[in-house]
């Protein structure tokens, strides 16, 4: 007796090709080039500084309590955290002689609160110019990383989307053939087939690898906050503004500490191990999408945070013309 025909209303010489035509659309839209899985998008950046940018080498003394009892007698005229940037800017001897010769109206006093002015003032204004580059170099390189972050995030929607299209495809598919099939056996190996396969794509869009990129970077501000130490990468006078205590709203933790206990609760979810191992605080590396977002949103942190420090260098100079 001649065996029954698996399928009713189609020549088996048909289902093959329609199998090979579902399996190359899923293949389509799963695999990515070899040669494209990592994007190398640049090695070094382009937002440090210049070459011709002047290295700092010169140190703060950070002894707060000796500071602040040396300069006693203007405490009565400005605040701690004023004495303190007199302090690191090297103009304390300055401002106690400028105040000094204010109750003299005599025109020699007056050529030399002019000439006083004029060294403070520049001073000031080298350190505002130190905070100001720093704030720069941050807000270019938090841009450059949301640019790529953004490259990638629209690489990997295509993808996701892509899939889905897929696993419908092979849902439809599976539906029509199992109308047409006319044997249990094809049938249920057809199937398990389509299940499996619509499975591990549901899976894929769920949970999706995404594109990987490549970046280098020896020069990495957050790994100074990160590490809490400081390799001429940042000025002396912000460094001292980071680091100082009495600088802090609470004044019992520096700013970069505070910065850096922050990242550990919002972008590593309290995971200290975690976080140590963050290729964000590295020389470089792969950088998937979350890394990628992790990094500009730590790098538009610490721009905040460094920006923050002309609010006392303006407190400061409204008490020194008062």
């Amino acid at each position: 007796m001649m065996n029954r025909r698996p399928f009713r209303g189609i020549e088996t010489r048909f289902i093959f090709p329609m199998v090979s035509i579902i399996v190359l659309l899923v293949f389509n839209a799963c695999t990515v080039s070899k040669n494209t899985q990592q994007l190398l998008i640049a090695k070094d950046s382009y937002c440090d500084p210049g070459k011709l940018t002047a290295e700092f080498q010169r140190t703060i003394s950070s002894n707060t309590d000796s500071v602040l009892v040396s300069n006693a007698e203007l405490k009565t005229k400005y605040a701690e955290q004023s004495i303190l940037i007199m302090h690191a800017l090297g103009i304390g001897n300055d401002v106690k002689r400028l105040e000094e010769l204010r109750q003299d109206t005599s025109m020699e006093a007056r050529m030399a609160v002019l000439s006083l002015r004029q060294r403070i003032d520049g001073r000031i204004l080298l350190a505002d110019s130190e905070i100001d580059a720093l704030a720069a170099e941050l807000d270019c390189e938090g841009e450059r990383i949301d640019q790529i972050a953004g490259y990638v995030d629209n690489i990997n929607s295509a993808l996701t989307t892509r899939l889905t299209v897929a696993s419908i495809v092979v849902g439809a598919a599976a539906a029509v053939m199992g109308a047409l099939i006319n044997n249990d056996d094809w049938n249920k190996g057809v199937a398990i087939g389509a299940g499996t396969l619509g499975a591990g794509l549901g899976l894929a869009t769920l949970n999706p690898q995404g594109k990987k990129v490549t970046l280098f970077h020896d020069r990495n501000l957050l790994r100074n906050v990160w590490q809490q130490q400081n390799a001429h990468e940042i000025g002396p006078f912000a460094w001292y503004m980071l680091t100082e205590k009495r600088f802090s709203n609470a004044g019992t933790t520096s700013l970069l500490s505070n910065t850096r206990q922050r990242w550990i609760t919002y972008q590593f979810d309290g995971k200290l191990e975690a976080a140590g191992r963050s290729v964000n605080f590295s020389n470089g590396g792969i950088y998937k999408a979350g890394d990628l977002h992790a990094r500009a949103e730590m790098i538009n942190q610490l721009q905040s945070v460094v920006r923050s420090i002309k609010q006392n260098i303006n407190f400061f100079l409204r008490e020194l013309n008062r």
